[in-house]
């Protein structure tokens, strides 16, 4: 029997919706945030879309999922800035692992994710928001560096324990998630 392209795609849309739910969870209420810098397992819910579902699912669940939180739990003022930046982030994480996360792909999308999303961009729109312009980049960039390496190697030690290739969790969730789609 054929699975139905109807119910394939009803499963996606709803396991993206579940995604967004738990997002909004772990970047908003199971977070460490101070200031300039954040610490939280939200990444797991993009890296789950983007090696599950692929790019539009992962950039759904990162860009919603932030736009969501800020406005019903937000941290300060909502900027779009953070939403693209998190949209951003979600494609890098799903071009690299989509269906095949080898330990280097995994890590290359890790390193250009923090230096690209969280130390230029982030920094940018912190300086910007916060910190009295442009100016400030240096200052606060300095400050986000710790932040970067800590949630760098805690991402890519998550993301392989979950989603590598090789991962008896990631053959699991294959065997059923492809069952369902």
């Amino acid at each position: 029997m054929q699975k139905s392209k109807v119910s394939s795609h009803l499963f996606k849309i709803v396991l993206t919706g579940v995604l967004i739910a738990l997002n909004v969870i772990l970047e908003r209420f199971l977070a460490y945030s101070v200031w300039n810098q954040t610490i939280s397992l939200g990444f797991i819910t993009v890296a789950f879309a983007a090696s599950f579902l692929g790019i539009p699912y992962a950039i759904a669940v990162a860009g919603l999922g932030d736009l969501i939180g800020s406005l019903l739990f937000p941290f300060g003022t909502y900027f779009a800035g953070f939403t693209i930046t998190n949209c951003l982030y979600a494609l890098i994480t799903a071009i690299f692992i989509h269906k095949n996360a080898t330990a280097l792909k995994v890590m290359l999308s890790v390193i250009l994710n923090k230096l690209i999303c969280s130390l230029a961009l982030n920094t940018i729109w912190i300086s910007l928001l916060y910190r009295g312009g442009i100016d400030a980049f240096p200052a606060v960039f300095v400050t986000r560096i710790p932040q970067a390496l800590i949630m760098g190697v805690i991402e890519i030690a998550v993301i392989l324990i979950l989603f590598w290739k090789k991962s008896k969790i990631k053959i699991l969730l294959d065997k059923n998630i492809n069952r369902i789609i």
